[in-house]
């Protein structure tokens, strides 16, 4: 019991000093679950699917913090799994620690260390954590099992009956019940019936052996099948980054690396700066099925339908990469950047009204971006992510408000020449 006070006074001062930090680790931490809990709600039964959390923050967090983890067990479960996955471990959780109250009190304080630690930080992100959680139920049942195999072996040794006249009557009462019995028990059906569920069970349980192996088999062999074609991705990306950039190495070497891992948006991105302009765009609208919530897809799409002169195609897909990372200053500053080259490219064909709309598309986006920017340096939060208005985005602004009006005129500024 004492032992098991100490651990919670432990976790205790632990989330007390991260959570008396001021703007520190402890407000941070507060904005992430208030964020977590308000992505929570929008599939609060059945949660978003793995890796919530590390792949839609970006769009949903309330100030530039970075925090790939939520530093919550139980956030991080309820996001994935929603109110059913919740209620489905909480249910396994109370079983194993019944059976370590009952059984094995000398592994609560382990118990209290996980589970109250785990709640304000990500150590259930870490299937080691689980492990042990799982190796610590298994240790307070083989615990459990021995306690009753002893107890078993101390109440027949207890009442071992000796020789005597009374336990030869016992014996002799015993023995006219058998045969007293023994014509019920011998009948055909009785037998027959004993049989099948004699084989039921013997087969029930081969099956479940041989289930349990083949699952451990499967994970197994997946693991290190996705593992080496991970590994393998990887090499080829580090050998196609160190070609010279358009060249047939670096190209061969990136298609390769995308048919071994085709989930990874840096992957993809490279690869389609060596291919031709719809080439390229095909192909990041195919990586969109694994990538959905990559901004950076996005980015690309949009550089791309700029430079093909479809400046509200490239609007489109600017407003859907700041809606998935608003808190992204270079990445906001590019799209100015691209927003005002569309612009301009329709202006050289003719088309003067489209220009003026693309232009005001990017005066917005401009205007959303400097608003954001105020209003984070105005505000006491932390800024991690160093969110601030780059350099060049007023010159992309100014550009962008010329082209928008009746009167600008087509061309000039020197900052235009200049990509982010």
């Amino acid at each position: 019991m004492l032992a098991g006070a100490a651990a919670a006074l432990m976790a205790v001062a632990s989330t007390a000093d991260r959570l008396a930090a001021g703007v520190g680790t402890g407000v941070s931490r507060l904005q992430m679950w208030r964020d977590a809990l308000q992505l929570w709600t929008e599939a609060a039964w059945l949660g978003h699917g793995g890796d919530t959390w590390r792949n839609m923050f970006r769009a949903i967090q309330s100030s530039p913090y970075v925090g790939g983890e939520v530093h919550n067990g139980l956030l991080d479960l309820a996001l994935d799994t929603g109110m059913i996955g919740i209620v489905l471990v909480a249910g396994w959780f109370l079983l194993t620690l019944r059976s370590i109250f009952h059984f094995a009190r000398q592994l609560m304080p382990s118990v209290l260390v996980f589970g109250l630690h785990g709640a304000m930080d990500f150590d259930w992100s870490f299937t080691l954590f689980w492990m042990l959680f799982i190796w610590l139920g298994a240790w307070a049942v083989a615990l459990k099992t021995e306690t009753e195999g002893g107890r078993r072996s101390g109440v027949t040794v207890k009442y071992t009956p000796v020789r005597s006249k009374s336990g030869s009557k016992l014996r002799s009462k015993s023995r006219s019940l058998f045969l007293q019995y023994l014509p019920t028990q011998s009948h055909p059906s009785a037998v027959s019936m004993r049989s099948f569920f004699h084989i039921f069970q013997r087969v029930t349980a081969r099956l479940i052996r041989v289930s349990t192996v083949m699952i451990i088999l499967f994970w197994i062999g997946g693991t290190v099948w996705l593992t080496s074609r991970y590994a393998v991705a990887e090499v080829q990306y580090r050998q196609a980054m160190s070609e010279p950039d358009g060249t047939p190495a670096q190209k061969v070497h990136l298609m390769a690396a995308l048919q071994s891992n085709p989930n990874r948006p840096d992957i993809v991105i490279s690869l389609a700066r060596t291919l031709p302009g719809r080439e390229a765009e095909s192909l990041l609208l195919n990586s969109l099925s694994h990538s959905q919530m990559h901004p950076q897809i996005y980015i690309e799409l949009g550089r791309l339908a700029a430079q093909f002169g479809e400046g509200q195609q490239a609007g489109e897909y600017f407003e859907q990469a700041i809606a998935l990372n608003r808190y992204d200053g270079i990445g906001q500053s590019a799209a100015l950047y691209w927003m005002e080259q569309a612009a301009r490219r329709e202006w050289k064909a003719g088309f003067t009204d489209r220009a003026q709309q693309t232009a005001a598309a990017g005066v917005q986006m401009y205007e959303r971006y400097q608003l954001l920017a105020e209003e984070v340096e105005a505000g006491n939060v932390r800024n991690d992510r160093r969110f601030v208005l780059e350099e060049h985005a007023p010159g992309y602004g100014e550009n962008l408000r010329r082209l928008a009006s009746v009167f600008s005129p087509p061309f000039t500024p020197e900052l235009t020449k200049r990509s982010p």
